[in-house]
Formats: structure tokens, C-alpha cells, sequence
């Protein structure tokens, strides 16, 4: 199904009329990877105008349909959706007006992780190598999960927030090797574990606290 998605999305930005005030359209993460079958929604990285981004995003979703998917599209993991049915497909808008409003608006760790694993299907190939690698501190690879995990209220924000991080940490202990990170472990062990939600909420913010 992983593979059918890329396609529909390719094919999308192959007969898509109006390209000429798009720079970019790319990808990153796990629909890449058709070797591991995990997925969970299509990252669409547009460099462009608002309106440009909308026009094609309402043709994606039109190719979507026609295709016998439910595409849903969202703009921040923090409220990503749950997933009803296994038509749906999950498409986060990751709409940029430059290059610079990318570097500015992003997480510097996602920023590393779009430059090590973009994949261009339109525009300027080379753009990934534009954008910068921070070599990162505990700090500021963290600082955003601590906010977040002070926001969460109920169970069904607290459901993203472990989605979220159960899918992250092996990302973070692998390219972040150089940092302690080890209660991140203590984290992900807790998370595999079947007790209340907020008692899991208040373990993690004590854990990640301490890193």
C-alpha cells in the first residue's frame, strides 16, 4: 500500500497543470522506504505561495479519491488525527514560502532528518544540500518534546504524543549518537508498558526532564 501511495503522489505532480510557482515538491521519512512496510502518513514538503499549495494539494486529494482512499490533510503532528479506517491517508502540509522560512519554522532535528532523507520529485535536486546540519545539544533536541508533553491534557492528545515519540526515539538514539540519551531508552521501555495514560505522562515528563 506504501508503494501505491509514492505512486498516486507521483503521478499527482506529473499531471498537475499549474507547477509554474512551485519551486519544490518532495518527501521524506518512511514512505520512502519500501523495504519496511511501516507507515504513517505522506509528508508533503511544498516550497511555494499559499495558493499554489492549495491548488495542488486539492488535486492530490482529488487523485486520492479516485484511487478509493480517504486522504485527510493536517498541519502539525501535535494534532495529527486518528486513524478510523485504513483507507484513510494522512497528509501533513509542510507548505514553505522559501528556504529560509523552512530553516526558520522547523525543528533543527527535522531539518537534519528532511536534509539526510528528502527525496525531490520536483524542482531543484540539489535543494537538500542546502540545508544546513546542526550539530545538535540535548537542549535544543529536546526542548520541543518537554513543551509538548507539558501541553498534553487528555488521552487522545496524550495517544499522539506516544505515537509520536515511540516512533522518534530509535530515529534520535541512532543520528544523535554523540549525546547521552539513554533515558530516552528508559522512555520507550515505559511506553511498551500497559498501565493509565496520564500515569505514563507524568513518568515521561520526569524522565525527559532528567536528560
Amino acid at each position: 500500500m506504501k508503494q501505491k501511495i509514492f505512486e498516486i503522489f507521483k503521478k499527482a505532480i506529473e499531471t498537475f497543470e499549474n507547477l509554474d510557482n512551485i519551486e519544490i515538491i518532495a518527501t521524506f521519512g518512511s514512505i520512502t522506504k519500501f523495504d519496511n512496510t511501516n507507515f504513517d502518513d505522506l509528508d508533503v514538503i511544498i516550497i511555494s505561495d499559499k495558493k499554489s499549495y492549495d491548488d495542488f494539494i486539492f488535486y492530490l486529494q482529488k487523485k486520492f479519491i479516485e484511487k478509493n482512499f480517504e486522504p485527510i490533510v493536517f498541519e502539525t503532528i501535535t494534532k495529527k488525527p486518528k486513524k478510523e479506517k485504513e483507507s484513510q491517508v494522512f497528509i501533513h502540509d509542510l507548505n514553505y514560502r522559501s528556504l529560509s522560512d523552512l530553516i526558520e519554522k522547523e525543528w533543527k532535528s527535522v531539518v537534519n532528518s528532511m536534509k539526510s532523507e528528502m527525496v525531490v520529485l520536483y524542482g531543484d535536486k540539489n535543494f537538500p544540500e542546502k540545508l544546513p546540519f546542526s550539530k545538535i545539544s540535548k537542549e535544543e533536541l529536546l526542548g520541543n518534546i518537554i513543551k509538548w508533553s507539558q501541553k498534553v491534557k487528555t488521552e487522545e492528545e496524550f495517544r499522539i504524543f506516544q505515537k509520536y515519540l515511540l516512533k522518534i526515539i530509535p530515529k534520535l538514539l541512532r543520528d544523535y549518537d554523540y549525546l547521552d540519551l539513554s533515558n530516552l531508552k528508559e522512555i520507550q521501555k515505559l511506553l511498551n508498558q500497559k498501565f493509565s495514560w496520564n500515569k505514563k505522562l507524568e513518568e515521561v515528563r520526569n524522565l525527559i526532564a532528567q536528560i
